[in-house]
């Protein structure tokens, strides 16, 4: 459930490409020694961003582009004017024409760029180390024309430049941005809310909240640059450079230096992208099928989800120690990607990582391992994209395992082939969506590990799909897992159930066995003794994703499982 940086090329009929009006007289672009050169660097980053945009019919997008030679530290810059003129919210005219394939500005072109050529830049792939990435800053450019922008100013003022708490125009990015709470600066009828004003430069002060962005971000809020104080044409339209750096840098960060760029968009401004309208995959129509007699209407399936994802993040080690994380599958055979990571993990700053994880998939019922892996194989690549697991370092001793299980109960054990421990990260992925309420499904996921106090506590991320609520039996236990031999348990479990913008909806710390027992029962958890000072709850939520932190009272320390039952 992390974020990195990926990118993929898409074969589709339809088309996205752009067309460049070069206005520069004898200079910049249309300089006679390299003027050809920059127009072949431009539109080469053009297409290959536009290689990673689906559309349904054929789009062509016009840039008017001129060059300067100014003294300043702009490198460059892009934008598209707003398709809408009334309150609330509204694409670029270049977001529009991409998502909806029509032109809202008739034969004006449909957004500008403007060149610094006074700075240094490498044009090709060999970017010095004392020069720019042309094509790195040119499709960061072109994705603000494309919308990843927001219109919103330090004095709260949106696209009209409105007075704060004034209902106002913006643009659709802006529906997504809160502050650290997860309250949006943008209320139900396009007001700013004026008491959050002093929160946009809290360094940061703005998230972004969408869906898709959340889930690509382990269920976290993106933070968004906001210094203190405010950058005019910088504050609110870039991911924050201060919390993505170095191997974790964006290519929609505020600011990049010399030698090569990010030239990829990461998982988490694809997610962005596609909670502003873009399509990022395959849209090639399927063949229209021969007429047919039209069948005898059938009832609408009833609404239903899913568990969909559930990962953990901990220090694995030995023994009682060992990152073991359960599920039970239900209604028939299971498709399933289930993953160990410890080296990548160190390409998102996390130090002390598992060194080399070995990762099996085991029968409970039996004890059989079913599969195992130790270090994870390039083929498995496109199951991760498709699921939208984050990409592992090539070469790197992680594992990965693609299977099918039957109905049935299973464990997924990640152990470190050099007896060493460190910090190490199981995912279980369902590769393919239920089709209906009683079908193969994920009915049962759990982990057992070390919870530790303060950032070391037991933190269980997990992923609602489909529609409707889904009801859940949750469980954090410590003393219970003395009955069966597990040595240091933690001796007082508290639980709490988070959303992905922060917002605790359910807690427990000592279960009550009127409230949940018979559920439990029902279920096949085994059973914990009435009365003791494990946690345990019923909960309703809607798809989406969520964190269950398990942590001691007093910041007790010891062994634990965090438990989450499909209860419907």
């Amino acid at each position: 459930m992390l974020g990195l940086c990926l990118s993929w090329a898409i074969s589709a009929s339809a088309q996205l490409t752009f067309d460049f009006n070069y206005t520069d007289n004898n200079t910049g672009f249309n300089d006679p020694v390299v003027g050809a050169d920059r127009r072949a660097a431009l539109e080469g980053a053009a297409s290959d961003l536009a290689s990673l945009i689906s559309v349904s019919t054929a789009v062509m997008v016009t840039f008017d582009v001129v060059s300067e030679d100014g003294e300043n530290d702009t490198l460059a810059s892009a934008g598209s004017d707003s398709v809408g003129d009334d309150v609330g919210y509204s694409g670029t005219v270049v977001q529009h024409k991409i998502i909806n394939g029509t032109d809202a500005n008739g034969a004006a072109a449909d957004g500008s760029i403007n060149w610094n050529f006074t700075h240094d830049w490498d044009l090709d792939d060999s970017v010095a180390a004392d020069a720019f990435d042309f094509k790195s800053t040119a499709m960061h450019e072109i994705l603000h024309a494309m919308g990843f922008s927001s219109a919103v100013e330090s004095t709260g003022g949106g696209l009209f430049i409105e007075d704060a708490g004034q209902p106002n125009a913006w643009y659709t990015f802006d529906q997504f941005i809160v502050d650290a709470n997860g309250t949006p600066f943008i209320d139900s009828e396009f007001r700013f809310n004026t008491s959050l004003l002093g929160n946009l430069d809290d360094n940061p002060g703005m998230f972004f909240n969408g869906a898709n962005a959340i889930a690509a971000n382990g269920g976290q809020n993106i933070p968004i640059y906001s210094p203190n104080p405010w950058e005019d044409g910088s504050s609110g339209s870039h991911t924050d450079d201060n919390t993505f750096t170095d191997s974790a840098a964006l290519l929609m960060n505020a600011a990049t230096d010399t030698g090569p760029g990010v030239r990829t968009l990461s998982a988490i401004e694809i997610g962005i992208l596609k909670d502003i309208g873009f399509s990022l995959g395959d849209t090639t129509p399927e063949p229209e099928p021969e007429p047919e007699p039209e069948p005898e209407p059938e009832p609408e399936p009833e609404p239903f989800s899913y568990l969909a994802n559930i990962s953990v993040r901990t220090n694995a080690g030995s023994g009682a120690q060992t990152l073991v994380a359960g599920f039970a599958v239900a209604g028939g055979t299971k498709d399933l990607l289930v993953r160990g990571i410890g080296p990548t993990l160190g390409d998102f700053g996390v130090p002390g990582t598992l060194p080399d994880p070995a990762l099996s998939v085991v029968d409970q019922s039996t004890g059989t391992t079913i599969e195992s892996n130790d270090n994870w194989v390039t083929s498995d690549s496109t199951t991760f994209q498709q699921v939208g697991a984050f990409p592992l370092t090539a070469g790197s001793l992680d594992s990965a395992i693609v299977t099918s299980v039957g109905a049935g109960a299973y464990t997924a054990v990640v152990s470190d082939t050099t007896d060493s421990s460190g910090v190490a990260l199981v995912e279980l992925y369902d590769t393919a969506a239920p089709t209906a309420a009683n079908g193969p499904r994920l009915v049962n996921v759990s982990a057992r590990t070390q919870v530790g106090s303060g950032d070391n506590i037991l933190i269980a991320g997990f992923v609602i799909s489909g529609a409707g609520n889904k009801t859940l039996l949750i469980r954090g236990i410590g003393p219970g897992l003395a009955a069966f031999g597990v040595p240091g348990t933690l001796a007082d479990p508290v639980i709490s159930v988070v959303t992905s913008d922060n917002q605790v909806v359910a807690s427990n710390d000592d279960w009550d066995a009127s409230a949940v027992e018979a559920t439990a029962n029902a279920l096949g958890a085994f059973p914990i003794a009435s009365g003791s000072l494990d946690a345990a709850l019923i909960v309703s939520l809607p798809a989406g994703g969520y964190t269950v932190q398990v942590s001691g009272v007093d910041d007790g320390t010891g062994v634990a499982i965090v438990e989450i039952y499909d209860a419907d």
